[in-house]
């Protein structure tokens, strides 16, 4: 089972997403703000983190690039209300994938599981050729 990170500073945004990908089988740890969410990072194993871009004390950007000054690789999905091409630039390359918000969930996990390169819940496995 994957295991998942949330960042996220709205609390019912914060238990969707959660609760979402929980149904598609994924565990999943939350945190409510970017210096939670990398305290986090740090202590646990994640296979996955999905963070808001602004919140407070840490946004998930800076939350990210410190992550990654420590040479964690983590894939990483950033959700914002910003457009893409208004994040700021030293946000290019710290994460896999952006994603606007309002988002539906079902594309969250989907994104999430296809990401991670797992099959789908309802693909059979598959069989290596003969």
């Amino acid at each position: 089972m994957a295991r998942i990170l949330v960042v996220e500073d709205e609390a019912m945004l914060l238990m969707l997403a959660s609760i979402a990908l929980e149904d598609h089988g994924y565990e999943v740890l939350s945190a409510a703000n970017g210096r939670k969410g990398l305290e986090l990072a740090r202590s646990e194993h994640f296979d996955a983190i999905v963070t808001d871009f602004m919140m407070p004390e840490m946004d998930g950007i800076a939350m990210l690039s410190a992550l990654r000054e420590e040479g964690h690789k983590v894939p990483a999905i950033v959700t914002t209300a910003i457009p893409r091409n208004q994040l700021p630039r030293n946000g290019e390359g710290l994460f896999d994938l952006y994603m606007a918000k309002p988002y539906n969930e079902d594309l969250l996990a989907d994104s999430i599981r296809k990401m991670l390169g797992l099959a789908a819940p309802d693909e059979p496995p598959s069989t290596p050729a003969l």
